[in-house]
């Protein structure tokens, strides 16, 4: 009896080696947790997991699919391990137990990619990215509970194997060494979790990032509170742990971040004097808000702001214009109660107050003679509509006026997208172009009537086109370059 009882003894134990049936194992120890698997390359996959108190070493299997026979993977005495030779752009199950304990659950990875994980804990969600630089950006997301640390892939254009980002024990990470202007798709996953959905963003555009789970805040507002400081405000989402601001000089170049903040408002400081900003605001579960503008410099409303619930007035006139005077109107907005007008120098300066209107006309006094100025109007329940460039005359003089006709020029087309054709009356004028911050882009002298300039390299936003005749008299005039 001793002697059959040994023989069966055997025979289990050879045929569990043989990877038939399990061996049964000590239970004097939990089973390893937080199952993590992360794709070095295709074919190549490093597992991990939670320690288990009391165990002295640790056995990995794995199998393709959900079925059939488990392949071991060896024995360990660490926490992580490494296969290589698995086939690529494949599904597999794998498991792993301590020596004292039994095998854990199935958790699931792709070869070439895939989800990796268990599913023991939620995804992280709230996905944020804030590009830092033209080739940098910081990632972040919301904590998960039962998480011991979070792995964040990454790739360019949202194609291809993924980048392995690195494993933190916090909820954001940076990423550098970046494309510049260019899209990029990434995910994070907690150490109990699959990863998470995909949320782009780009380096040389927005760093906006985000989900879409709720809405974008709406009801942007811009208020000057001193010449160089100013308060922005936006409406609540009722889904949002945070918010987080972005603005900018004029309407082009790099986002500038800020820090996120759990109220409808914040507030810049140290900003430049009369100077044109554009702003954005997220929830920590949506993308941006649409841009909104305003400019330092004077006192009251920054402009651009606003409520938006219904849309800035349409049809915007210039109906006449004297010495220091114009009448301006536009088209009535069954839902707004009154309008606000406002205006200012067109190459520079504060936007100036006129007052609020019910009616769809005003008119703008003290202004200087054959002087370039814009204007614009807002509804109570709309942000300002676009600028609308008006001159002042001058007294009526005959020969004034021919010279006038002789040196004016023509920009066209006004926006621009890849090139722009200068027309002048005369030939020889010489060219003077600089964007928004006063750096030349251009210096050329004509030698015909016709110029044309290659902007397709140029950055969105706006240019001053200044052209000197020979005469030595000269014009200038605001260009918009939008590719």
């Amino acid at each position: 009896m001793f002697i059959k009882q040994i023989t069966v003894h055997f025979f289990a134990i050879m045929i569990a080696l043989l990877g038939i049936i399990p061996l049964a194992t000590s239970q004097g120890c939990s089973q390893p947790s937080n199952l993590n698997s992360s794709v070095l390359a295709s074919g190549t996959v490093a597992f991990s997991w939670s320690s288990a108190s009391g165990a002295l070493n640790y056995t990995v299997q794995y199998r393709v699919g959900n079925a059939g026979v488990w392949t071991s993977g060896g024995v360990v005495t660490t926490t992580s391990q490494v296969l290589a030779g698995l086939l690529p752009e494949t599904v597999y199950t794998w498991r792993v137990r301590a020596n004292c304990s039994t095998f854990s659950s199935v958790a699931t990875f792709n070869s070439g990619g895939g989800v990796g994980g268990n599913t023991a804990c939620s995804q992280p969600s709230n996905t944020e990215a804030n590009v830092t630089s033209p080739t940098a950006a910081t990632l972040s997301w919301s904590p998960i509970e039962g998480a011991l640390y979070y792995t964040v892939q990454y790739r360019l254009n949202n194609l291809g194997a993924w980048t392995n980002g690195g494993s933190v024990t916090g909820t954001s990470i940076s990423i550098s060494n970046l494309a510049v202007n260019s899209e990029y798709g990434w995910r994070v996953k907690a150490s109990c979790s699959v990863y998470s959905s995909v949320a782009l963003f780009n380096t040389g555009v927005s760093g906006n990032g985000g989900n879409a789970s709720c809405s974008q805040p709406s009801n942007t507002e811009a208020f000057l509170l001193t010449n160089t400081m100013v308060e922005l405000s936006w409406s609540a989402v009722p889904e949002s742990q945070s918010y987080m601001v972005q603005y900018r000089v004029g309407l082009s170049g790099a986002w500038i971040g800020v820090a996120p903040t759990t109220a409808t408002t914040l507030v810049l400081s140290g900003l430049l004097l009369n100077t044109e900003y554009s702003w954005r605001v997220k929830a920590s579960c949506s993308d941006y808000s649409s841009q909104a503008v305003f400019t330092t410099g004077g006192g009251g409303s920054a402009g651009g702001g606003g409520a938006t619930s219904c849309s800035s007035p349409s049809n915007t006139n210039t109906l006449s214009v004297a010495p220091t005077s114009a009448v301006v109107a536009w088209e009535a907005n069954p839902e707004a109660l009154n309008y606000t007008l406002q205006y200012k120098l067109e190459l520079g300066g504060s936007y100036v107050t006129v007052g609020t209107f019910t009616a769809a006309t005003a008119t703008i006094t003290g202004l200087l003679p054959n002087t370039q100025y814009v204007w614009r109007v807002k509804a109570n329940c709309s942000p300002y509509g676009s600028d609308v460039q008006f001159s002042t005359t001058a007294a009526f003089n005959a020969a004034a006026s021919r010279q006038e006709m002789a040196t004016s020029t023509q920009l066209f087309p006004n926006p621009a997208v890849n090139q722009l054709q200068i027309q002048t009356s005369q030939p020889g004028a010489r060219v003077f172009i600089s964007n928004i911050t006063g750096v030349a882009v251009a210096d050329l002298t004509m030698v015909e009537q016709q110029e044309l300039i290659n902007v397709s390299n140029w950055t969105n936003g706006i240019y001053f086109v200044k052209i000197q005749q020979m005469d030595g008299s000269a014009q200038t005039s605001k260009l918009v370059v939008a590719h």
